[in-house]
């Protein structure tokens, strides 16, 4: 097996790679001001200004493309992964290799066609990857990450069937359940993140753009215009079908050919259409397991299981590691390596949340709201505007149900959580994943005896709101007693 002892580059296909991670980040800094350099002045310079503008920005991403790509080189030395890259800005990175949580590969239609991979270890401590290596060949891919998982600690001892591992099927997603899991996506999330997109451009652009004869003459005629509830009905209808249909290629190029193995490990997952993505997550590197459906799903049995690790940022969607669930006993068959047995299962006792919860939300978040909505619209529609408090009892029954539904056990080994309105969302927790515990009182919550109890993981958090003090006071003396007591490590 390769040892890479020996200094290396990548592929010469990084350098394709690398010239358009590059001009992207180019683009999205300088786009604005490009915009209005190449529109403001005369006419007559639009070709020239193209031309000078264009070249300048190919040539300078080309020089650091090739600058970056010729310094730019890895090897393994004393256990070490050694990374040294920069030509004006030099930096050496340095990692052991027990150190790395998990090593990632990517493979897009270039990489499939020049035989190469794109590169990706994590480590543990920091969000994000630690170091990417654009394109090697995908034998040296392999091997590399082989040299690094296989490594294992001096003390421990491994049994001749460990050292051999066998990755057990555990679920792969069939074009029925794609087709099913596509069609029963949240479209009025898709809808939203479009409407955000297009307004955050505009407003971008607005500053440079607003002088324009051809705006000008845009934005008077949209004022003029007498729009009709036919020409409004029409544009929604074409704009909902059109989402539907983004949301569902979305979700189809998102989890095609999904496909989880598990060996003693972790568990290996696989996935992609026009460019193939393959991670690898240690168990010892979860925290936290959380699964949900929304309403469809719910009803056809769908849900989307995510594995909360450490060191990653559960607000960027491209690191969430969620895995389909067209079937329960999937579940069964994840769950049980992070938590033996749902604290659910075992005759523990169910705790609810206190009534008080949907009343004080529907007060402070969705009246308020309410209130600017039908302020904005009392301009156009007058007293009509009031029909959108119509909501509030509606808003009020939802919060009135989640409160009802919300249950959450607790047990030696953990804590679960059941949550539900139209969809439904559970979680589970192990006490010894726990990194520190908040718990946070309103004027309103210490007068009632009440609290808020939040259980802080590398992973993301786990929040029990509106319990009685008491109870966040054991549950947090508890969690510390498990967490001194246990001779496990949290990763």
């Amino acid at each position: 097996m390769k040892t890479f002892e020996t200094p290396q580059r990548q592929s010469p296909l990084a350098l394709v790679m690398m010239f358009f991670k590059i001009f992207r980040t180019v683009i999205t800094v300088i786009w604005p001001a490009l915009i209005g350099l190449l529109l403001g002045g005369k006419k007559g310079n639009v070709g020239l200004k193209w031309l000078i503008a264009g070249a300048s920005i190919l040539l300078f991403v080309l020089i650091r493309t090739v600058l970056d790509y010729l310094y730019f080189r890895f090897s393994i030395k004393d256990g070490q992964l050694v990374v040294r890259k920069g030509f004006f800005y030099k930096t050496a990175i340095t990692v052991p290799l027990e150190r790395i949580q998990a090593v990632h590969l990517e493979q897009s239609f270039l990489h499939s066609v020049t035989l190469t991979h794109k590169l990706i270890i994590d480590t543990a401590g920091k969000e994000g990857a630690e170091v990417t290596i654009y394109a090697i060949p995908s034998s040296d891919a392999v091997a590399l990450r082989t040299l690094i998982l296989n490594r294992v600690d001096e003390s421990k001892t491994v049994t001749e069937a460990e050292a051999k591992p066998v990755a057990k099927l555990i679920s792969r997603l069939d074009l029925p359940g794609l087709l099913k899991l596509s069609l029963s996506a949240n479209h009025i999330e898709t809808i939203a993140v479009v409407l955000v997109f297009l307004i955050g451009r505009y407003e971008d652009v607005k500053p440079i753009l607003g002088n324009t004869p051809f705006l000008n003459e845009l934005v008077s005629y949209g004022e003029t215009m007498k729009y009709t509830w036919q020409l409004l009905t029409t544009l929604f209808v074409i704009v909902t079908v059109i989402t539907i249909i983004i949301s569902c290629i979305r979700m189809f190029l998102r989890f095609y050919n999904y496909t989880v193995r598990m060996d003693r490990k972790g568990y290996y997952i696989r996935w992609g259409l026009l460019q193939v993505k393959q991670k690898m997550i240690p168990f010892k590197r979860i925290q936290m397991i959380r699964w949900r459906s929304n309403f469809i799903r719910r009803l056809i049995g769908l849900a989307l299981l995510n594995l909360k690790v450490s060191g990653t940022d559960e607000t960027k969607k491209k690191v969430l590691i969620e895995l389909p669930i067209t079937d329960t006993g999937q579940i069964r068959q994840i769950v049980p390596v992070y938590q033996p047995v749902l604290p659910s299962e075992t005759g523990a006792a169910t705790q609810k949340i206190h009534r008080s919860y949907a009343y004080r939300k529907t007060l402070f978040i969705t009246l308020p709201v309410l209130i600017v909505v039908a302020g904005c619209l009392a301009l156009v529609w007058q007293w009509y505007a009031l029909l959108v408090f119509i909501w509030l009892p509606y808003s009020l029954g939802l919060q009135l149900l989640y409160c009802r539904n919300f249950c959450f056990w607790t047990t030696p080994e953990g804590l679960q959580q059941y949550e539900s309105t139209w969809g439904r969302t559970e979680a589970i927790l192990n006490w010894k994943n726990i990194q520190y515990i908040q718990i946070r009182q309103s004027i309103y919550q210490r007068k009632k005896g009440l609290a808020t109890l939040s259980l802080h993981t590398a992973g993301g958090q786990f929040q029990i709101p509106y319990i009685t003090h008491e109870q966040a006071l054991a549950i947090s003396n508890y969690a510390l007693f498990r967490i001194e007591s246990t001779q496990e490590n949290w990763m």
